[in-house]
C-alpha cells in the first residue's frame, strides 16, 4: 500500500513540475522569437561641379548617401577636396582643361571611396552591384534648382543599396 501511495505522490509531484516548467518556459521562449529588423540606405549620386579655370585651387567631389526612414530619405553629403596644384605636381601634368577634368574625376572617386569606407565602418553591407556613373554638373544650375535630382542623368546609373541590422 505504501508503495502505491508513494508512487502516486511521486507522479503527482512530477506532473506539477512538468506543468510548471512548460507553462513558465514554454510561453516565454515563444515570446522571445523576434524577426531581424533591417535599416537601408543608398548612394544615389556621385558628382562634382564642372571644372572652371577661375576656381582651380581646390576641386570637390561629392557623394550623396540617402538613409531611408518612414518619412522618406535623410540625405548626407560626403565630400572630398582635392588640392589641384598638388595633383598637377604628383601627376606631372600641365595646367589645362583636360587636367582639370582628370582632377575632378579623382576628387569624385575619392569622395565615393570615403563614403564606402564610412558605411563599411558603420556596419552597412552592400546588397546591390555598384553601377554608378560619375557626373559633372554646372554649379549655377546646382544652386538654381531646389530639386537637385533634375540635374542628374539617371539613364544608366543605378543607386547602390546597403543594409544593416537595426540596433534595438
Amino acid at each position: 500500500m505504501k508503495r502505491i501511495y508513494f508512487g502516486l505522490i511521486g507522479l503527482f509531484i512530477g506532473l506539477i513540475f512538468c506543468f510548471g516548467y512548460f507553462s513558465f518556459f514554454g510561453a516565454s521562449s515563444a515570446q522571445k522569437v523576434t524577426r531581424d529588423r533591417w535599416e537601408y540606405c543608398a548612394i544615389r549620386n556621385v558628382y562634382s561641379y564642372n571644372p572652371v579655370k577661375d576656381n582651380v585651387n581646390k576641386i570637390s567631389g561629392l557623394t550623396e548617401v540617402c538613409y531611408f526612414n518612414p518619412n522618406g530619405c535623410r540625405s548626407n553629403i560626403v565630400s572630398h577636396e582635392l588640392d589641384y596644384g598638388m595633383f598637377l605636381q604628383q601627376q606631372g601634368l600641365p595646367e589645362n582643361f583636360e587636367s582639370r577634368v582628370q582632377a575632378t574625376h579623382k576628387a569624385i572617386e575619392n569622395s565615393f571611396q570615403r563614403a564606402l569606407t564610412i558605411l563599411g565602418n558603420d556596419g552597412w553591407e552592400m546588397i546591390s552591384d555598384p553601377e554608378l556613373k560619375f557626373e559633372l554638373i554646372n554649379i549655377d544650375d546646382f544652386n538654381k534648382f531646389e530639386d537637385k535630382s533634375l540635374l542628374f542623368l539617371r539613364k544608366d546609373t543605378k543607386a547602390i543599396y546597403f543594409k544593416r541590422l537595426k540596433s534595438q
